[in-house]
């Protein structure tokens, strides 16, 4: 039966979840990133599931999946409904290929779709984004003194958007991750957050960027702007995107 492991227990789980695929359950694992962890067996887990506010992730012993009719049951109360299909998803990482087949038999009733995600990673950033910035336009790292110095209108949107995320709060984001906002004049028009890995010591980042702005090389400027910022911290930066995204 599955049951939800309580913190002090994640230990167990850290050899589970490796590998760039891994990197927000791995976070979760590490304790710096909100999420539930879910296992077959409290003392000795063969099949572990980690369930972010985006991804959920799964791995462990294949043939304990296949055998599993518990994780069927336990499956079904994880679906949420998908903001632009209006249908009832769950998005799901596997550790590799082999997996696809026997979580696809186990969803079947679930209309299940594969939706392939590339993940990328960084080190050093060449892009010259200070040079892409056009006159008047403005970039700002997000802390207190950005918060405290924007209008209060927009100081609201932007702690509005923090809450949205896995961080929850602007004192959590703050202190422990991070994030780029630029500006057309007092316009919000891209923004990238960050969050960090103590498993492999690596910030991932997200990337939105307002639709009217969109194809003009603005995502590009605030991301490279967050990877500059993450590189100070740590040693690798990675993301993830839809594979049509390339």
């Amino acid at each position: 039966m599955f049951v939800k492991l309580k913190a002090e227990k994640y230990e167990k789980l850290k050899s589970f979840f490796k590998g760039p695929e891994f990197i927000r359950a791995s976070a979760v694992i590490y304790s710096n990133r909100d999420g539930d962890v879910f296992v077959d067996n409290e003392e000795e887990p063969n099949i572990a599931f980690v369930n972010t506010s985006n991804f959920s992730y799964l791995s462990g012993g294949l043939s304990s999946l296949k055998k599993s009719d518990d994780f069927k049951t336990f499956f079904n109360d994880l679906f949420e409904k998908d903001k632009s299909t209006k249908k009832h998803v769950i998005k799901i990482v596997t550790p590799d290929k082999e997996w696809i087949a026997p979580v696809m038999e186990i969803i079947k009733e679930k209309e299940p779709y594969i939706m392939p995600y590339r993940q990328y990673q960084c080190r050093k950033v060449k892009l010259n984004w200070r040079e892409m910035l056009p006159n008047n336009y403005e970039v700002r790292e997000i802390d207190n003194k950005f918060l405290e110095d924007v209008p209060l209108e927009l100081a609201k949107d932007i702690e509005g958007l923090i809450e949205k995320t896995q961080w929850n709060s602007k004192e959590k984001f703050i202190a422990h991750y991070g994030g780029i906002c630029l500006f057309d004049k007092d316009k919000l028009i891209s923004h990238s957050f960050m969050f960090y890995n103590k498993g492999d010591d690596s910030y991932e980042l997200s990337i939105a960027t307002d639709k009217e702005y969109r194809l003009r090389g603005f995502g590009s400027i605030t991301t490279a702007a967050c990877a500059e910022l993450a590189l100070k911290r740590a040693s690798i930066v990675r993301w993830t995107c839809k594979a049509q995204n390339e």
